[in-house]
């Protein structure tokens, strides 16, 4: 019998279908994410690929034993809760890997544990799926300079660097999200895994290659920059500056993937031998054995939905207090600096002396309309990088500046009914809290600004109106406490 035919692959199709019709939504929003994002393109080839990697144990999987495994359904039941957290406080990424890690879960409670432990790598591999580790490409700028910088200096050329513009003698060079390396690093990690895996049979072995596979981009995404920077210096700025340096980064990343799978094709193990097929016919597996996992499994499905359903999104009043008590007129966005949140219930602008406001205003917290979102931004990234930074209990303060030289000072909190904190991770957990109980998640961001001119005045202002407003905030929220 083909593995096409075989019963065990028609029993992980239809666990297939069941599971995408009930998590369609946080698959679709995956989906949208791949197609929307160059990073994530890979993540379309990672369901083809488990299917071959499924294939290649169809020898155990015939002849394993199918034992429904009731003890799964605790981690079923965590796994749904984790899922839960994440779409009623819309942490897509939350959402969408407990959504993910669903399907080999639903497998290891019908199918049993045999089955489970023969695909584990399998179900390891699917989680590729989740377009996540975008939250790294900070870490990933500021790595990708220190590296430029370090080179650059060894050459002998001499070099400036603020934030994340590097000057030298021939011109100005910026460290921006496409030259993070992110797409590299995923791409990479996600190959040496799979790679890893085909090739070495011990643990040992490897986990070496995959932390390999992660150095690697690393290391090669700094030498990539450094060679854009020492091309167009030498090229006196004519070539490597415009869209033929992201070739030419595609082919150097196509150059480094070459010589990681040479470097490890050095101490591939030998291939193991083929196992003898003891079940032709595939394991015989009545469907009235699955009865009782499928009806716990619809039930904790549906109990969730239902949850779900009942205590989604309330909204709150579309105007805050607030606006009346700074006086604020609705403008639109026009200065470079100011931070980029979308679609907000309401955006003021005002200024009060030298120092200015934006607040983005949230009545909910649904998905494309959220006060803390990896799309949200603290200022134009595309035209403002961080110099420094300077974190107070309630809010945080930063120096960013532009191309031209250009210098601001920004102090920002955010406020929730909850809570008043810059920290983003604590906002999204008390809105996940208010989602499990069924509050409204209404939210604002309090941004403060002043040119960055050397004015100890003007700097002294921002900072006396930055602890007033911010520990105002901080104190109105504890009276209410007491007060309720």
């Amino acid at each position: 019998m083909t593995f096409w035919k075989s019963s065990i692959f028609k029993y992980l199709i239809a666990i297939f279908i069941v599971w995408g019709a009930v998590f369609f939504d946080s698959i679709s929003s995956t989906a949208a994410i791949w197609i929307r994002s160059e990073t994530f393109t890979h993540c379309f080839i990672i369901l083809p690929i488990c299917i071959y990697l499924i294939k290649l144990k169809w020898t155990k999987l015939n002849n394993a034993t199918l034992q429904p495994s009731y003890i799964s359904l605790i981690f079923v039941v965590g796994t749904i809760f984790v899922w839960l957290f994440g779409s009623m406080a819309q942490v897509l990424v939350i959402e969408q890997l407990a959504s993910f890690a669903m399907l080999p879960m639903m497998i290891w409670c019908v199918m049993g544990n045999q089955v489970a432990r023969i695909l584990l790598f399998t179900s390891f591999f699917w989680l590729f799926s989740v377009p996540a580790g975008e939250f790294l490409i900070p870490q990933l700028q500021e790595l990708t300079a220190d590296i430029t910088v370090f080179a650059i200096q060894l050459t002998g050329i001499p070099v400036f660097r603020e934030g994340l513009y590097i000057a030298i003698p021939g011109g100005l060079f910026e460290v921006a999200v496409a030259c993070s390396g992110i797409r590299y690093l995923i791409a990479s990690f996600t190959l040496g895994t799979l790679f890893a895996y085909l090739n070495y049979n011990g643990l040992k072995k490897r986990l070496i290659f995959i932390l390999f596979s992660i150095f690697l981009p690393l290391l090669a995404n700094g030498i990539r920059a450094y060679g854009i920077v020492m091309i167009a210096h030498l090229s006196d700025m004519k070539y490597a500056t415009g869209v033929d340096h992201l070739i030419y980064g595609w082919l150097f990343f196509g150059l480094v993937i070459l010589i990681m799978f040479t470097v490890g094709g050095r101490w591939a193990d030998p291939l193991p031998k083929t196992e003898k097929l003891e079940n032709e016919a595939g394991p015989d597996y009545p469907v009235s054995s699955i009865t009782k996992p499928v009806v716990a499994l619809v039930f904790i499905l549906g109990v969730s939905i239902g949850y779900k359903s009942a205590f989604e999104n309330p909204v709150s009043p579309v105007n805050p207090d607030f606006a009346a008590s700074f006086n604020l007129d609705e403008t639109s966005n026009t200065a470079t600096w100011l931070p980029i949140f979308h679609n907000p219930t309401s955006v003021y602008r005002g200024t009060n002396g030298d120092v200015e406001f934006f607040i983005a205003y949230y009545n909910a917290n649904i998905q494309g309309q959220e006060l803390i979102n990896g799309r949200n931004k603290l200022y134009n990234i595309e035209k403002w990088s961080i110099v420094s930074e300077d974190r107070n209990p309630t809010y945080r303060s930063m120096q960013i500046i532009d191309n031209y030289g250009n210098k601001r000072l920004l102090s920002y909190t955010y406020v929730t009914p909850w809570r008043v904190t810059h920290k983003s991770l604590e906002i999204k957990l008390v809105q996940a809290i208010q989602a499990l109980f069924g509050q409204a998640q209404n939210g604002y961001l309090i941004m403060l600004s002043v040119p960055d001119d050397k004015n100890e005045k003007t700097k002294q202002a921002l900072e006396n109106m930055s602890q007033q407003i911010f520990n105002d905030e901080l104190q109105s929220l504890l009276n209410e406490s007491k007060t309720e």
